[in-house]
């Protein structure tokens, strides 16, 4: 009876642990005045095939209502030729001093080095704490190569689909996510611009408030080759280092 009882108030130190402070201030949040939001990044690495590479990305959100947001995103990546573009509309629910996040995705990638055209479509729940976030949704992803002659049409695909892409990711930090500063840790099978379903990436991240109105964050991803397993060679290897601005 003890050990229930133990186990019981140790599951509550837990829940409330995670649901301490006012989680409603991560790169989502909106303080009711600003509602526009301009994120910058850099970044580079190394992937096997197509080795060194050097890239940007930037998006814009609206938030329309301190529930309703949309934003717009792109990237170019040099080298690997991946140039990517995307909407997505997000509505937050409050869950006491936690937030639900549910946004439905249109993302298109073009990987002009093999002339495939990538359309995404990601639906997905996102569950904010003042420690842990955590995501899970799912994918319809097509890919569709561009330009095969006609004589090769009978015995060469030129594109199939995955119906069912499962969404899922993992991030801890180490102080709540409204300290001016912050690491964490996350592990996760999608990215900012791509979608996968059993390739896990996993890696360390971290925010610094410069100015009340701007952030400076990033992150170091590793991306192993293989499905699920994680003792499988190396796969890519990048580091991203962005701007986060109201307006």
């Amino acid at each position: 009876m003890m050990k229930r009882h133990s186990i019981a108030l140790a599951f509550a130190l837990l829940v409330s642990s995670l649901a301490w402070g006012q989680t409603y201030s991560g790169p989502r949040a909106y303080d009711g005045v600003h509602r526009n939001v301009i994120d910058g990044t850099l970044l580079g690495g190394y992937n096997v095939v197509t080795g060194w590479f050097i890239g940007e990305s930037g998006a814009y959100t609206r938030h329309l209502t301190d529930r309703w947001s949309v934003s717009a995103d792109e990237q170019m990546q040099l080298f690997k030729q991946v140039y990517s573009a995307s909407v997505t509309g997000t509505y937050r629910l409050p869950l006491g001093r936690t937030n639900l996040y549910f946004d439905g995705r249109v993302l298109f990638n073009r990987y002009d080095r093999w002339n495939v055209n990538e359309p995404i479509v990601n639906l997905s729940a996102y569950w904010e704490t003042s420690y842990v976030d955590l995501r899970l949704g799912e994918s319809l992803v097509r890919y569709h190569k561009i330009g095969v002659k006609e004589e090769y049409r009978s015995y060469t695909t030129t594109g199939y689909t995955e119906p069912l892409v499962m969404t899922f990711g993992l991030g801890v930090n180490i102080r709540p996510r409204s300290n001016p500063w912050n690491l964490g840790l996350f592990i996760r099978n999608y990215d900012q611009f791509y979608y996968e379903n059993w390739n896990i990436n996993w890696g360390v991240r971290f925010h610094a408030t410069l100015r009340p109105e701007m952030k400076l964050f990033g992150e170091f991803d590793v991306r192993p080759a293989g499905s699920i397993s994680q003792l499988a060679t190396r796969y890519e290897t990048s580091l991203k280092v962005g701007l986060h601005y109201v307006l």
